[in-house]
C-alpha cells in the first residue's frame, strides 16, 4: 500500500495515433499541493482527466489513497476525488440556481443535512447565503468559480484536482481564488493537485512542481527552486523566463508578502 495520496506510475494515454501522455511517473503526498505545468497541449490537463475517470483510455497505474484505480470508477470514488474546471463561464448549468448546482451531488450521494451542507460549503468559499437563489449569469467569473469550487467540496473530498482554475479570470480575481484554495488546502488538510501553464500560480500554490513538454514530463523541482531560478532544464528556464516577462503584474498580485 502506498503512503501517497495519489500515485501515478508508467501513465500513458494515447489519442489515436498521438502519444499524448509518456510515462509519466509522480506521487503527492497527504496535504501537499503538487503542480503540473508546461504549454498548452503538453499533457498535463490530460494526466488530471485520467486521474479523475473522466479519460478511460489510458495504460499504467493510478492509486488513490493506496488504493489501484482501474479505467472506470465507482460511484464512491468522486466521494474521495473532486475536480475543479478551468472555465466558469461553462462548467456551471446556466438554468440550474446555485441552490440546485450545490443540491445535486447531495442527493445524488443521499447525504443528510442537505440545507446545512449548502450554507457551509457556500461559507466556505466566502459567499452569502443569498447566493443559492441565483444563476450564474447574475455572478462574475470570480464568483462563478467559488461556485465550482464550493461544487467540489460538498462531498467532503480529500482530493481536489484543480484543472487551470484561473486561466479564464482577471489577473486581480485570479489572486482572490488562488489565496482562497490556499487558505482550503491549510484549513481543511485537502491534498491537491494544481495543472497551469502559468509558473508564478504554480509557485505560489504548490510545494514540489512537474514539468511537462511534449507529453512527458522533463523535470520535478521545488516551488522554491523555480522562485530562484535554480532549474535543470532548458524548456523549464524557457517557461520560467516567459512567466517572468509576461506576468510580473500577476505574481506581484500573488506575492502575500506586497
Amino acid at each position: 500500500m502506498s503512503e501517497a495520496a495519489v500515485n501515478i506510475d508508467n501513465l500513458n494515454v494515447h489519442f489515436g495515433g498521438l502519444h499524448a501522455v509518456r510515462d509519466a511517473h509522480f506521487s503527492v503526498r497527504p496535504g501537499e499541493c503538487y503542480g503540473i505545468v508546461g504549454e498548452s497541449g503538453s499533457g498535463k490537463s490530460t494526466i488530471l482527466r485520467a486521474i479523475s475517470g473522466l479519460n478511460p483510455t489510458w495504460t499504467g497505474t493510478i492509486e488513490i489513497n493506496g488504493i489501484q484505480q482501474t479505467p472506470h470508477r465507482p460511484k464512491s470514488f468522486y466521494r474521495t476525488v473532486q475536480m475543479v474546471f478551468q472555465d466558469p463561464y461553462s462548467s456551471l448549468h446556466p438554468r440550474h440556481t446555485i441552490d440546485r448546482t450545490l443540491s445535486e451531488p447531495i442527493s445524488i450521494f443521499r447525504l443528510d443535512r442537505a440545507e446545512e451542507r449548502v450554507r457551509s460549503a457556500l461559507e466556505r468559499v466566502g459567499l452569502r447565503p443569498s447566493f443559492r437563489f441565483r444563476y450564474p449569469h447574475q455572478l462574475s467569473g470570480g464568483q462563478r468559480q467559488r461556485v465550482a469550487i464550493a461544487r467540489a467540496l460538498i462531498l467532503e473530498p480529500s482530493i481536489l484536482l484543480l484543472d487551470e482554475p484561473t486561466s479564464a479570470l482577471d489577473v486581480s480575481i485570479q489572486a482572490e481564488v488562488l489565496n482562497l484554495l490556499k487558505e482550503l488546502l491549510v484549513s481543511s488538510g485537502l491534498t491537491m493537485v494544481l495543472v497551469s501553464h502559468n509558473l508564478a500560480v504554480v509557485a505560489h500554490m504548490c510545494q514540489r512542481v512537474a514539468v511537462m513538454n511534449g507529453g512527458s514530463i522533463v523535470e520535478e523541482t521545488t516551488a522554491d527552486a523555480l522562485r530562484d531560478g535554480r532549474v535543470r532544464e532548458d524548456y523549464t528556464a524557457q517557461l520560467l523566463a516567459a512567466t517572468r516577462s509576461y506576468d510580473r503584474a500577476a505574481a506581484r498580485g500573488l506575492d502575500p508578502s506586497d
